[in-house]
């Protein structure tokens, strides 16, 4: 597992998630913790590695 820093697009505060590396392609939904808007998280990995992560986020 890695950690990955990030920053919501809702209200711009600096934020983590752990993502398991050894999952070559993931999707999942998780809340801001300040905000608490949905996130969609869609997540690349390669070789133990984090190639791409994309926060986008979820019309309410």
């Amino acid at each position: 597992m890695q950690e990955h820093k990030f920053y919501c697009p809702y209200c711009s505060v600096e934020s983590s998630t752990w993502i398991e590396t050894d999952k070559a392609k993931q999707q999942f939904i998780e809340d801001c913790i300040e905000c608490n808007n949905p996130l969609e998280m869609i997540i690349d990995c390669t070789y133990n590695k984090i190639v791409e992560v994309m926060i986008n986020p979820i019309a309410q």
